[in-house]
């Protein structure tokens, strides 16, 4: 079996260095790398102008972990007057573990969650901050401004992309026989199915994906990938429990939920 880890740096390296150690050949393919945002420099400034029982949305961990390293730069802490909301549920961990803010969890991790929280009850009444990447999460925006909200999207940190060259990097895959593939994010996967060429994309759904969660696994389908594996989790600790167990029985894991 080997492993090709598509996330990105430093999560790709550190699960293809333990699966290495393990005697399991892996090799590390970090799609998308990440930087400061836009507007991070006035996220203290941006934080303060806002009124008091104004909503904070983060859209993902590293949103937060973006915004949080700031403010501790700046020895100021988030504002106790103020609503915080998280998109998923790790977002909202990342946020108890750096500041103990309890962070409102909507039940299911899409913006129609969100809208449904009682926070968003009264949106005309609203000043809300979303905390993203460069570009994203448009639609929880887009109705709470419909709904009469004050809406202030704020880039913590940029995305980059890391695809000019992913064909020869393919032909490399191939020539090491990359039979696995661990894919973390659905981005990532549409970017290696539209980028590769069609021969490459017919050796690539040959492979067996393993994938964090029920949406990317429903994606994998539709790209047409035939052997998926949902391992419910995108921890390094588990990716590599579920690939040590496949190495060790001799053969793939061909769980399809």
């Amino acid at each position: 079996m080997t492993v090709l880890v598509v996330r990105p740096a430093p999560a790709c390296h550190e699960l293809a260095d333990s699966l290495n150690q393990a005697g399991i050949k892996a090799l590390p393919a970090p799609l998308l790398s990440f930087s400061d945002g836009k507007d991070l420099h006035t996220l203290s400034d941006t934080l303060a102008a806002l009124p008091s029982n104004s909503v904070v949305v983060a859209v993902s961990p590293r949103a937060v972990d973006y915004a949080h390293r700031h403010l501790r730069e700046q020895h100021q802490p988030w504002r106790h007057d103020l609503h915080y909301v998280a998109v998923g549920e790790k977002t909202a961990v990342t946020w108890k573990e750096h500041s103990a803010i309890e962070a409102y969890l909507p039940q299911t991790e899409d913006s129609e969650g969100m809208l449904a929280l009682p926070v968003f009850s009264a949106p005309s009444t609203l000043s809300v901050l979303i905390l993203r990447g460069n570009g994203g999460r448009a639609l929880l925006g887009e109705t709470l401004h419909a709904q009469g909200a004050h809406i202030h999207y704020f880039e913590a940190y940029q995305r980059h992309w890391e695809s000019e060259h992913l064909s020869s990097l393919t032909e490399q895959w191939r020539r090491e026989y990359v039979d696995t593939i661990v894919v973390t994010s659905g981005e990532q996967l549409s970017l290696l199915c539209q980028t590769i060429s069609e021969c490459d994309q017919q050796w690539l759904k040959e492979c067996h994906i393993l994938v964090p969660s029920k949406r990317i696994y429903n994606q994998a389908i539709g790209l047409g990938f035939s052997t998926i594996s949902c391992v419910y989790s995108a921890a390094n600790r588990t990716l590599f429990h579920v690939l040590h167990e496949m190495n060790n029985s001799g053969h793939s894991d061909d769980r399809q939920e």
